[in-house]
């Protein structure tokens, strides 16, 4: 089976813009693949079927039963399997032409909705451009006509939107029953499936039943015409063998037996002379170890007089020492009496020190608290008494401008009107600070401000007069405030 003899389905299916066309080729090609692949299984059958009859005289039955019965196996289960593939394939390929008309149906219904949606942004746009040309009609006539074939142009938008609505709607009544056919049409082939699986399973029953006995039969006539008596006569053979072994055997093994009978009586006669010798040897060691033996008594008893000696000896020191370990467990009793009077008496002391600590330490928090209750107020009557300067100053430093400024006056008319004299106004830096009159440059003409009565700078020490004052009074009040504590 080649790719020609495969029709293709006409239509849209195969064009390069349908998006299932590679999914079906794809199908398509496993398709084809797995029928080659079941040709060339079968090929490879048959001429395994041909190799094996001309070596069918060489293996036994039984083998070439079971070889021929999975052959035909074989062939009842590919005939089974493809007709149930039958209806999976027509499944498919109606699918796949479903899908194609969808495709189709699908592209049709967008091209109508892009259709309808141009017409009707057209028609919006010129329903609402004749919306402002309403506005300039005043004739009510004219203004119901226009409005009358506004409401028709919108009449006319809606019906167009109703008919695509409605036709959609029928689709879709359409797809709903195209649904319900094609449930039916799965339901059949479901039901075709299943009877289908069902012959399988019974072909395949009867069929693995009657190969089942045939191959049993095979092995039967086998076993009944070659493997019995073949078995019959290697057992023959075997026992035979068995017997000759065993006459082997016993001979070799009384053989051996009287040869090393032989080595042992030659070994014993060897080896009486060895033992007469090695017996002396072994006796005169014996003396010499009882010799030995007691003088390790001897050495044994003096050691014993001596350890009884030296056990009175340390038995006399252990009571001295016992003596000395009382009178230094006195000796420790008196020193840990010492050392818990000295103990309460360090903790006494220790006690009144931290309450010492805390006393001196409470005083100095009030001491501490005392002063800074006392900085406060300082700062407080501070500012007090120098905003209270500062408006006093204010106030003085106003009248006195009003005062100068008639002494002025009264100047300016005795110069000009009494005296006929050119009057010249005083400095303008007169009446500025006293930090600014330094650094501005006196006019030639002008009364110096040492000169004049109620100048800047007479304030400005009489100012500081007064603020030293207040800080006197200040230290005064802080070093009485020192004394009553």
């Amino acid at each position: 089976m080649n790719e020609a003899s495969i029709p293709a389905i006409p239509g849209t299916l195969h064009g390069r813009d349908n998006p299932n066309a590679q999914a079906r080729d794809a199908r398509i090609l496993a398709r084809r693949k797995r029928i080659q692949d079941r040709l060339a299984t079968l090929r490879e059958g048959d001429v395994i079927g041909g190799k094996e009859g001309e070596k069918k005289e060489e293996i036994g039955k039984g083998k070439q039963q079971l070889v021929d019965s999975r052959r035909r196996l074989y062939r009842v289960k590919l005939r089974t399997d493809q007709d149930a593939s039958a209806v999976r394939v027509a499944g498919d390929e109606r699918e796949t032409a479903h899908r194609a008309m969808e495709e189709m149906a699908r592209q049709e219904l967008r091209g109508k909705l892009l259709a309808e949606a141009e017409q009707s942004a057209r028609h919006n746009a010129a329903v609402a451009m004749r919306w402002a040309d309403l506005f300039s009609i005043e004739v009510p006539q004219d203004l119901y006509q226009e409005i009358e074939k506004q409401r028709q142009s919108c009449q006319k938008l809606i019906s167009s939107k109703d008919k695509l609505i409605s036709e959609i709607k029928s689709e879709l009544k359409k797809k709903d029953d195209e649904f319900v056919r094609t449930l039916k049409k799965q339901a059949e082939d479901i039901d075709t499936l299943l009877q289908f699986m069902s012959r399988q399973f019974v072909e395949m029953q009867n069929a693995y039943k009657d190969e089942l006995d045939e191959i049993e039969n095979a092995f039967l006539a086998e076993r009944d015409n070659t493997l019995l008596s073949g078995n019959k006569t290697e057992i023959e053979k075997l026992f035979k063998t068995r017997y000759e072994r065993e006459d082997q055997h016993l001979n070799s093994y009384l053989a051996t037996v009287a040869k090393y009978q032989d080595i042992l009586e030659d070994l014993r006669k060897s080896d009486a002379e060895d033992y007469h010798i090695l017996k002396i040897r072994l006796e005169t060691d014996i003396q010499n170890l009882e010799q030995h033996l007691e003088a390790m008594r001897a050495t044994y008893q003096l050691n014993t007089e001596k350890l009884e000696y030296n056990y009175r000896v340390l038995v006399e020191r252990d009571h001295e020492n016992q003596a000395t370990i009382n009178q230094q467990k006195r000796k420790i009793s008196r020193q840990r009496d010492i050392l818990s009077s000295l103990k309460s008496r360090y903790l006494e002391t220790d006690r009144k020190y931290m309450e010492e600590n805390m006393r001196l330490t409470d005083e100095y928090k009030r001491i501490t608290e005392q002063f800074k209750d006392l900085q406060g107020k300082f700062r407080h009557f501070e500012l007090v008494d120098t905003k209270k300067y500062t408006e006093v100053w204010s106030m003085k430093e106003a009248e006195v401008a009003a005062k100068v400024k008639l002494l002025l006056q009264a100047d300016k008319v005795i110069h000009e009107q009494q005296l006929g004299w050119a009057w010249l106004p005083p400095d303008d830096a007169l009446f500025l600070p006293a930090w600014q009159q330094a650094s501005s440059p006196a006019r030639p003409g002008s009364v110096a401000p040492s000169t004049r009565p109620g100048s800047r700078k007479q304030r400005g020490q009489t100012q500081g007069a007064g603020e030293a004052g207040q800080v006197e009074q200040g230290q005064e009040e802080k070093e009485g405030g020192g004394q009553q504590q």
